[in-house]
Order: structure tokens, then C-alpha cells, then sequence
């Protein structure tokens, strides 16, 4: 991937009073560091991530250890950000929530000028406050999963879901499953060598995150059909079976040629077209951090011509599945 100095990024990090310092200042670091990484690897004048801890009042905030935090700015300040960052609440959430209400109403107003969100852990509630997640899907803290039902019955939750991407708002689980998430957005917007780089310098086990295949398909999300956001979160659930156009088309009850069209126009892929990708970005993450044969993965991704599968490999990547592995390998 080739960055461009247009396209470096503004983050803020949300001060949250009496928030898990640790999910505030990782993230921090983790994006400092990739950001001087992606620098030197594409020889960019300034790190890539230009990242301020925000706050919604004072300069100086209070962490749950008691720790105090310098803010590089006030909300009322920031008028632009690429992406927003939402540590974890520590304790009783909803007294948390409370507390750090004044946040709701500002990050819906930047996401609806174009931020990109993110919610580590139990941040995810205060995402939730802003009903920007109702109809989708996302993760938080195994310990909050009742509490968070309760309060948000029109989010999708999947607690067993390390990270979750719905295109431009994203979530993790356990507090310090943000060194995932951010790995993730690492490899996102900076590409997969910045982001193998990152993970290996500073010993982040990338092969946790089960939800690293599709990141390359969340601008193909931004669309209004929910049938069709449906369909393609069926087959890359699913892309390991033999996923027929008959099949989908049963499974949904539409007709093939209004999926086909549908499809098309949503996604400017056809249904075929993205069930390969799906499978080609599988088998991508299978060579990076497994051990398994090239043969192995080719079946796991649901092939059993290997011939035909390395074609469509080439043809998405540029080479073999062996080159590729022997490039960008983390095991």
C-alpha cells in the first residue's frame, strides 16, 4: 500500500472520567508507534497517525487508578477527526455513563460529518448511548453482556467476537483486545506490511483476532439494501461450504436474477465475484498465521481444485499462495 500525505489520519482518544487508563494510553502508543513505522516505510514527511486524547471539560481528567491525564484538547475545540476512539468504562457502567454523558451528542455529530468510531471493551455502552449501533452489530466485555442486552435490545450483540466491523464503526471485547483492534486498524488504513510490522515489534499475537478477514470489503458496506448486508455477512460466514447462487437465492427467497442485480448494485460485485474475495481473504489470513499447508487451506476456504484456486488467487493478489505466505508469514 502506498500512502499518500493527503491521507494521513487525525485521531482522537475520548477522556473519560474515571475510564481503564490502560485503554486509553495502549491505543495511544500502539497508533503512535505504527504511525512512525508507516512514516519511514513510505517515506512520508510526518507519522501517519496524528493522534490527541480529547476531552469534554478540563485539560486534566481522572482515571479509575486515580492516575491523572493531560488532554491535548476540549471537544468544542475539535471540528474534525478520521477517527474516534472510545476506551473502557471501568466499574459501575452506568453511573460511568452518566458521567461522561456530554460525549454522546459529539460523537454522533462528527460521525455524521464523517469520523470513523471505535469503542474498546465496555466503551462500547457509550457508543450504544449514541443509537449510531442500533441494527448492527458489536462486541464488549463478556461481564457487561447482560447489562448491555438489557439497555440496547436493537443492537446486534456477539460477546464471543473478539473484534467486529461494520464499515466504519467498529468495537472490541475484554480491555486489552484494543491491541487487536488496533492492529487491525493498522493494517486497514496503513496496509498489512505496516501492520505485521507494528505487531511483531511490539509482540501483539495477531492470531486472536478471528475478524481480520474482511477488511478490504467494509467500503462494500456502506450501502442501504439490508437484505444485501445480510447475504454478504452469510458468506463470509460461511465461505468455507459450497455456496451456490441456487443456494443463496432458496436461502433468502429472492430470485437469482433480482439477487444478481441487487448484489451488483450494492457491492459492484456480483455474487460470485465476492464469494472469491471472501475466499481468497481467508486463505490470505490462514498463510499469515497458520501452519497449515497451502493444500489445507485451499480446502478450509472451500476449494478442492487446486489449480482453479490458485488462478483466483493470482488474480486477486498479484501471486501464489507460497509467495504470498513466504512474504507476509507471522508464524
Amino acid at each position: 500500500m502506498i500512502i499518500k500525505r493527503s491521507e494521513l489520519m487525525r485521531v482522537g482518544v475520548l477522556a473519560l472520567e474515571d475510564c481503564t487508563p490502560l485503554t486509553m494510553i495502549g491505543p495511544m502508543e500502539i497508533l503512535r508507534k505504527a504511525g512512525q513505522f508507516c512514516q519511514s516505510m513510505n517515506g512520508l514527511q510526518k507519522p501517519f497517525f496524528d493522534v490527541q486524547i480529547v476531552s469534554s471539560g478540563p485539560k486534566m481528567i481522572n482515571t479509575a487508578n486515580g492516575y491523572p491525564i493531560f488532554c491535548h484538547a476540549n471537544i468544542h475545540d475539535v471540528d474534525k477527526l478520521d477517527l474516534i476512539i472510545i476506551p473502557g468504562l471501568d466499574g459501575d457502567v452506568e453511573k460511568q455513563l452518566q458521567i461522561n454523558y456530554s460525549f454522546v451528542p459529539w460523537i454522533k455529530d462528527m460521525y455524521n460529518k464523517g469520523s470513523q468510531v471505535a469503542s474498546i471493551c465496555t466503551g462500547a455502552f457509550l457508543l450504544a448511548e449514541t443509537g449510531l449501533m442500533n441494527g448492527k452489530n458489536t462486541t464488549t466485555h463478556w461481564i457487561a453482556v447482560d447489562l448491555f442486552r438489557q439497555r440496547y435490545p436493537d443492537v446486534d450483540l456477539l460477546p464471543e467476537k473478539i473484534i467486529v466491523d461494520n464499515g466504519n464503526i467498529y468495537s472490541c471485547g475484554g480491555a486489552t483486545s484494543y491491541q487487536n483492534l488496533m492492529i487491525y486498524l493498522v493494517e486497514k488504513f496503513c496496509g498489512i506490511e505496516v501492520a505485521h510490522y507494528t505487531a511483531k515489534m511490539l509482540l501483539i499475537d495477531i492470531n486472536k483476532n478471528s475478524q481480520s478477514f474482511y477488511s478490504i470489503f467494509s467500503t462494500q458496506k456502506s450501502h442501504t439494501d439490508e437484505l444485501i448486508l445480510k447475504i454478504q455477512n452469510f458468506i463470509e460466514q460461511n465461505y468455507e461450504v459450497d455456496l451456490s447462487l441456487d443456494l443463496l437465492s432458496e436461502y433468502f427467497a429472492i430470485s437469482k436474477r433480482t439477487l444478481i442485480r441487487r448484489f451488483k448494485k450494492a457491492t459492484s460485485n456480483t455474487p460470485h465475484e465476492y464469494i472469491q474475495r471472501v475466499r481468497v481473504e481467508a486463505a490470505k489470513k490462514k498463510l499469515e498465521t497458520s501452519n497449515l499447508t497451502v493444500s489445507q487451506i485451499i480446502n478450509k476456504v472451500g476449494y478442492e481444485d487446486p489449480l482453479a484456486f490458485r488462478k483466483i488467487f493470482k488474480k486477486f493478489t498479484g501471486s501464489s499462495p507460497l509467495d504470498y505466505r513466504n512474504k507476509f508469514s507471522f508464524t
